[in-house]
């Protein structure tokens, strides 16, 4: 073990009979500086699986040492105070990132950005129910004239800060899932073959049956960074067959929650067909056989044949979403978090509806109560402190 806590030392582990199993850097980490907040010694070792092993096999003789369990480190970090909630969820998020953007995100949720930004809103919301426990509790002290109208304003500025952090929200949420782009149009326009040309296998059925494709079919791609869904959907239009009708809906209903809808279509009129379908880019998909450059009008020529202006769609498509997210990372990556925060903002709002100083208060502490779980709790005595130390109260 090192004398010396927080610095690194040059070591040997060896068998039971003496022999060097490998030459490693060892740190003991005193508490609370190690990432768990408790005392802790990290072995760096050369690796190779026969080294793990044989290392694994020495440290699993000693009593009351075992194998962390999934997560127990960032857990024990998050116990330790060492983490909030955020960054926990943030630590996941790096782990599973498929894309740079993914991680560019989870590594601003880590570093505690979007943590200063609520929880900023959380001490606010704790000063606005101090100030409120002071109205209710301490009315024989000398408390400042203004102190109602304050809270007032407190509240809506509170309000506004909260619809600025949620007016980003879904971008953020489709940064860590996936940017969905639903592919459309009527049956055989294309789609499917799209969809297998992107992606570089067959994952759709191409036959000249209509109706061939009748369920989701979801393809993911890495856009230079931006993590796209692209989803296969069966073709719009009137049919007798339940299966092929429940596959229309589908997709109908995917049109209004994506991204981005890329329209499959055969002529003009099909752009009046759909024109109630928002955030479309039109393509036709037979430029091997009718020709034509790659825009025209308000549609875009492309082969799945031959890739003929795939590789300039896919740009167009980079384009739109790049232009959505915002330069900073700091936003909502989770509905958790959007649910959260839209809780909070209700709770605020139902306090400013006509009602007496106790009704009005319960609001505030549901509204603190709610935006807590976002990363952590809040403590009795923080609010009390914040009481006694603005207001001089019980000299």
């Amino acid at each position: 073990m090192p004398n010396n806590p927080n610095l690194a030392s040059f070591n040997e582990i060896l068998s039971e009979t003496g022999l060097t199993i490998d030459q490693t850097v060892t740190t003991f980490y005193k508490s609370p500086k190690s990432f768990t907040g408790e005392d802790m010694v990290e072995i760096s070792i050369h690796g190779g699986v026969a080294v793990i092993k044989k290392i694994l096999e020495i440290l699993s003789k000693i009593k009351g040492l075992r194998l962390a369990t999934s997560g127990e480190f960032t857990r024990r970090a998050f116990e330790n105070n060492k983490l909030d909630l955020t960054q926990v969820e943030a630590i996941s998020d790096i782990v599973n990132a498929e894309t740079e953007m993914q991680r560019k995100q989870a590594i601003s949720h880590l570093s505690g950005r979007f943590f200063k930004s609520t929880k900023k809103l959380f001490d606010d919301l704790k000063d606005v129910l101090a100030n409120t426990e002071a109205i209710i509790d301490f009315t024989d002290e000398d408390l400042p004239e203004d102190l109602t109208r304050r809270i007032e304003e407190q509240i809506k500025n509170i309000i506004i800060k909260i619809n600025t952090i949620l007016a980003n929200s879904s971008v953020g949420i489709s940064v860590r899932g996936g940017f969905v782009v639903a592919v459309l149009g009527k049956p055989n326009t294309g789609k499917s073959s799209f969809i297998n040309n992107i992606s570089g296998k067959d994952i759709s059925i191409v036959t000249n049956q209509p109706g061939t494709t009748r369920d989701l079919i979801e393809s993911f791609l890495d856009l230079e960074g931006y993590p796209v869904k692209f989803i296969d959907t069966a073709g719009i239009r009137e049919s007798g067959n339940l299966v092929e009708k429940i596959g229309v809906e589908k997709a109908l209903l995917l049109a209004k929650e994506a991204d981005i809808n890329l329209v499959f279509i055969e002529c003009k009129k099909d752009i009046v067909f759909f024109s109630d379908i928002k955030n479309t880019i039109f393509v036709k998909s037979k430029q091997d056989v009718l020709g034509g450059a790659f825009k025209e009008g308000r549609s875009y020529n492309i082969s799945s044949k031959n890739s003929f202006g795939i590789k300039e769609l896919l740009s167009l498509l980079k384009k739109k979403i790049q232009d959505r997210v915002p330069l900073e990372m700091g936003h909502i990556s989770r509905e958790r978090h959007a649910k959260c925060l839209v809780l909070t903002k209700k709770y605020l709002e139902d306090s400013q509806k006509n009602k007496n100083i106790d009704l009005f208060a319960e609001d505030v502490r549901l509204a603190l109560k709610n935006l807590s779980s976002l990363f952590g709790s809040v403590d009795i005595e923080d609010i009390l402190d914040i009481i006694f130390s603005d207001f001089c109260i019980g000299k």
